[in-house]
């Protein structure tokens, strides 16, 4: 052929299907049902648990004028009430094991932080725009069995010998349900009130022993609230855990070391004051149905090894 630009218009169309195709080709997800499915309705802990004790010092074991006969039916609004009477800013919650033991879930850390008065608790109660936050924040922290024995030795015969953590193409979430969900006790029914927050965020971190003083914070960002109203059964969501965070590069190092591998999952919620008497925390908890997936990249591997 004469014509060198005819040649070249002529090879072109064939040269690029072939890169996108060996870059596709290089990329392996391991199949997600070796990896642990996360699947739990984390339940919050009882009222009595957090703030029974408040009615013993305030009220000689009766409840206070304007509150209701049981605390079984308390609101936000109840429990902000019981804690300023106490004049705390904060209660906590922990269980070690937390429900089915075939379910990949241990230390769970709850706590309720009032952010109701002006000055208190200054420092916990500013929103994601650095502006203070006026009604309660619930923060909810367990820990997640990300990669147990099955799936290290399912992701080691994937990464065929590759030890380097840019190996890992991604580490995604891939949410079908993400709802606060409470029992509305006239009826029955089951509601979910994500509508009620202010303020959302779903993050992981690494998992240190309860109490070491070594614990480092690398908690990292994965949902906001934004995103929320899109997951559903029918419309589940991937989010990628970001690849440059401190915790994403320690995460992939031990999964290529073959480690077993337990991760912090994290949950903030905000509810302003005016919504705080249309949330109870009794009967309720976090519906969560997400699965994790991770990609192993032959490609990237193999230009980090040039």
């Amino acid at each position: 052929m004469k014509n060198p630009l005819l040649l070249h218009l002529l090879l072109l169309p064939a040269l690029l299907p072939g890169c996108a195709f060996l870059e596709a080709a290089g990329d392996v997800q391991v199949p997600s049902d070796s990896i642990p499915h996360a699947q739990f309705l984390l339940k919050w802990p009882d009222v009595d648990q957090l703030v029974g004790g408040t009615l013993t010092k305030a009220g000689g074991g009766q409840m206070p004028p304007g509150f209701p006969t049981s605390l079984q039916n308390g609101t936000l609004a109840h429990i902000q009430g019981l804690m300023t009477i106490d004049g705390e800013c904060k209660r906590a919650y922990d269980q070690p094991v937390v429900g089915d033991p075939s379910v990949p879930l241990r230390n769970l850390h709850v706590e309720v932080v009032n952010c109701g008065t002006e000055g208190r608790c200054v420092d916990q109660c500013i929103d994601e725009y650095g502006d203070p936050f006026r009604g309660i924040r619930l923060w909810a922290r367990v820990e997640f069995n990300l990669v147990n024995a099955a799936a290290s030795a399912q992701i080691q015969q994937t990464l065929k010998g590759q030890t380097s953590p840019d190996t890992l193409a991604e580490i995604r979430l891939r949410f079908s349900k993400l709802a606060f969900v409470q029992i509305d006790p006239a009826t029955g029914v089951t509601e979910t009130v994500n509508s009620l927050f202010s303020g959302y965020e779903l993050g992981a971190g690494t998992a240190y022993p309860p109490g070491d003083p070594t614990a480092v914070n690398d908690d990292t960002p994965i949902v906001k609230q934004r995103y929320l109203a899109s997951i559903s059964p029918d419309t589940p969501q991937r989010f990628e855990l970001d690849p440059t965070s401190a915790f994403s590069l320690k995460l992939r190092q031990a999964i290529v070391r073959g480690d077993q591998v337990w991760i912090s999952v994290y949950q903030r919620i905000d509810v302003p004051e005016q919504n705080l008497y249309a949330v109870r925390l009794n009967g309720g908890g976090v519906d969560i149905d997400f699965q994790p997936e991770i990609v192993v990249s032959f490609t990237k591997a193999l230009t980090g090894a040039l």
